[in-house]
């Protein structure tokens, strides 16, 4: 977590709050381009560093002599880019792209589509890990194809397979294509249904779910139906029937009877009401909004002039007042235009209030590409502008305003689709007074040569917190969270779980320094030195209550923000907990061990800081790191080790002592029945005989005593008569458990 920034960011937070949010133009960067057409442009994270980098595709030079000039341009944390050279695309004239995870390894994927009038084959890339892109191979099983084409790259997971899918729009009369993903790195093509057998001049294709069940519409943008020119058509709204096809829908209003040339669309919820609502930009005519009614029917308003030309639009929350704004960007000598929504869906011309970006050096026209993006984690969308030709592209930063929060959120799917394209979020927060829900859903084409970050990015205004959020994911999985904080950037998987990537900042009051070994058993409550009445976040989603109960056992070993506030995101205080969860040291032991009984045994453990063993008796230390143990009976040591956070971990090993191999030969023995040394056989513990062969004979050679037994010995009888006091021979053969052998002979005396 990057508490350096978290702590530039509270200076940030003591100016004024009134002041109108501006853009500053910034000039230079690498990613810009003014000497070719770049059309596309995307802002994704392409090497999992968590921050945005850059894409762009596009041409230099003139017809037929196009270059391609596109490439990904690698952010380097500190406002600045490099390219790396990631894109080697050999496409004469690239044209737009789009991103998914089409494989699910994590790594988001590149298609480029090519132009009609440069005969191309689209590509597909696939990423290593941010190191490399490989060119898929053109073997019919990927959707690497040639064809005119002058539409967007519109993927998503329309079966709700968990595999993102490909469709592809096309200009000149012709069938549009879909390709299904198959999960095994090739594709199907579907011909069958309206989706791909309607012959039009279609701009673009844009998947949103418009009646909230979970999978995914698509609405296509028609600039003509017919060969005549210029033959204006209506757009087409195909519903997803859950089972792999699609329904036309014909009977949505106007936003499918309308006749326009139209160029592109996206989907928004503009007026907070929890349904998806539908903008469709138009040449030589007049751009619309339709507003989702919740019952499969639009109502339509018109925005802007009639006999205007929009060619690409697209919105996003820039002033964090909790609503979504718009930019539209002008082709043909007409304007583009920035509007201000009023969170209800009314939108107002505020262009005179941005005179830097519009117009632009042509008045406002001819740009192409447009993206919303917080290129800086700052919580505030900047905006990226492109332009054809000659014409430099344009970036303006977010100069901000105060005392305004916001909440930024990576969805990343497990069951469905890595990427999460079609999860749909919803965040509840007490704006200017009022509970406010609004609502986002990832997408992979949110513009018609751009595309904003799948980094989902939510204004808040005032509110201190998010009461409530809620991602409902295709697979029909959802997770609720309470009392989110604000001013963060969290991943979210879609097992519920929760990591801040950029913590919330710190607020006056005062900060604590928690270290909680793992596992934890139980609940661990917190207990804030500010009076009762405030509210409890966490960076970690609902592993806190409001109580200030805190439950660490779903989440893995790291950092934690955990705040209890008073008062609001400006003049607000609060008890700050860093949490540290730790962890235990991993002990690393010596190896079980069997020695003999009297050895000295060095013993090692290592992977804490300090070490306690138990038994400690017969080690030469009890409490550090290499004890010799003196070996005298099979022991289980235990070892206890800390950690430098005080975290302990235990683990055994066991030293198996076998009895000495040793044993001695009496040399006389009393056979007087007093219960010592009464019997003649060798003096040893234990088992260690693994053969044994003893014989006693008188001075004269004669046999008198035999046996095979170890624990069997010559009592001085021969066939129950005792003998008398004398010196007799023993011959004693002997084999050992260790593997030794041999043979003793000597003399015993028997004494009576």
């Amino acid at each position: 977590m990057n508490r350096f920034f978290s702590l530039l960011f509270l200076g940030v937070l003591t100016q004024s709050a009134s002041a109108q949010v501006t853009f500053q133009q910034i000039p230079g960067l690498t990613f810009f381009d003014s000497v070719g057409y770049l059309n596309g442009v995307s802002w994704v994270d392409v090497d999992n560093d968590d921050d945005l980098d850059v894409c762009v595709t596009g041409s230099g030079g003139t017809f037929p002599n196009f270059t391609n000039i596109s490439g990904i341009y690698l952010n380097n944390g500190n406002e600045t880019f490099t390219n790396t050279g990631l894109l080697n695309s050999i496409q004469k004239n690239a044209f737009r792209h789009g991103w998914a995870d089409y494989n699910n390894d994590g790594n988001l994927d590149l298609y480029i589509g090519a132009t009609s009038n440069s005969n191309g084959i689209n590509e597909l890339w696939t990423n290593n890990g941010g190191t490399s892109l490989t060119l898929t191979p053109n073997t019919g099983v990927t959707p690497n194809v040639a064809q005119p084409y002058e539409g967007t790259v519109s993927w998503a997971d329309y079966n709700n397979d968990g595999w993102a899918d490909l469709f592809l729009p096309r200009w000149n009369d012709l069938k549009n294509r879909l390709f299904r993903n198959n999960g095994n790195s090739t594709f199907t093509e579907v011909t069958v249904g309206a989706i791909v057998n309607d012959l039009a001049w279609t701009s673009g294709g844009f998947w949103g779910d418009y009646d909230n069940d979970r999978d995914q519409d698509l609405f296509v943008v028609n600039y003509q139906i017919g060969t005549s020119v210029p033959a204006p058509g209506n757009n087409h709204l195909f519903r997803n029937n859950g089972d792999g096809t699609f329904t036309k829908n014909t009977n949505a209003g106007q936003v499918v009877t309308i006749q326009q040339n139209g160029r592109s669309a996206n989907w928004a919820d503009v007026n907070n009401d929890g349904f998806l609502d539908l903008f469709v930009c138009n040449q030589f005519g007049q751009d619309l909004l339709h507003l989702n009614q919740g019952d499969g029917t639009f109502t339509t308003n018109l925005i802007g002039g009639t006999n205007h030309t929009s060619w690409s639009s697209n919105w996003g929350d820039y002033d964090n007042d909790g609503d979504l704004d718009l930019v539209t960007l002008g082709f043909w000598n007409t304007d583009s235009r920035f509007w201000e929504n009023d969170g209800q869906g009314n939108l107002s011309d505020a262009t005179a209030s941005h005179p830097n970006i519009f117009p632009t050096s042509t008045s406002g026209s001819n740009s192409n590409g447009v993206v919303w993006v917080d290129y800086n984690r700052d919580g505030w969308l900047d905006l990226h502008i492109t332009q054809p030709d000659l014409l430099p592209d344009r970036f303006f930063e977010n100069e901000k305003t105060t005392c305004r929060s916001w909440l930024e959120i990576k969805c990343i799917g497990i069951e469905s689709n890595r990427a999460a394209i079609g999860t749909t979020l919803r965040a509840k927060a007490q704006i200017g007074g009022n509970s406010v829900w609004q609502m986002r859903q990832v997408s992979a084409q949110t513009a018609a040569t751009g595309n904003n970050p799948m980094l989902q990015h939510f204004g808040f205004d005032d509110a201190a917190q998010v009461d409530s959020l809620v991602v409902e994911w295709p697979s029909g999985q959802t997770c609720v969270f309470t009392q989110v904080a604000v001013n963060q950037i969290i991943d979210i998987q879609e097992d519920c779980t929760v990591k801040a990537t950029q913590a919330a900042p710190p607020l006056p009051g005062t900060t604590h320094n928690t270290t909680i070994c793992l596992p934890f058993e139980g609940i661990f409550q917190f207990q804030p030195n500010s009076p009762a009445g405030g509210t409890w976040t966490a960076s970690c989603g609902n592993c806190i209550n409001h109580n200030g109960f805190f439950s660490p056992q779903n989440l893995p070993a790291g950092e934690y923000l955990l705040r209890y506030q008073q008062g609001g995101i400006c003049d607000g205080t609060a008890d700050t907990f860093w949490i540290n969860l730790v962890e235990p040291p991993i002990l690393m032991l010596s190896n079980d061990t069997t020695v003999y009984e009297g050895m000295e045994v060095p013993l090692e453990v290592s992977g804490a800081s300090t070490y306690e063993w138990q038994p400690s008796g017969n080690l030469s230390c009890g409490i550090c790191a290499d004890p010799v143990f003196t070996a005298d009976t099979t022991t289980v040591f235990v070892v206890i080790g800390r950690d430098a956070a005080g975290c302990i971990a235990t683990d055994s090993m066991t030293v198996t002592v076998l009895p000495e191999l040793k044993f001695d030969m009496p040399n006389a023995f009393t056979p007087n029945g007093d219960g010592s040394n009464d019997v003649f056989m060798p003096a040893f513990k234990d088992d260690i005989f693994k053969l044994f062969h003893m014989r006693v004979f008188t001075r004269w050679g004669e046999l008198i005593f035999e046996s095979n037994s170890p624990n069997q010995g010559w009592n001085g009888m021969l066939k129950d008569i005792s003998l008398p006091s004398d010196v007799y021979v023993y011959i004693f053969e002997y084999s050992l458990t260790d593997g030794r052998s041999g043979q003793k002979n000597g003399d015993v005396t028997l004494l009576r």
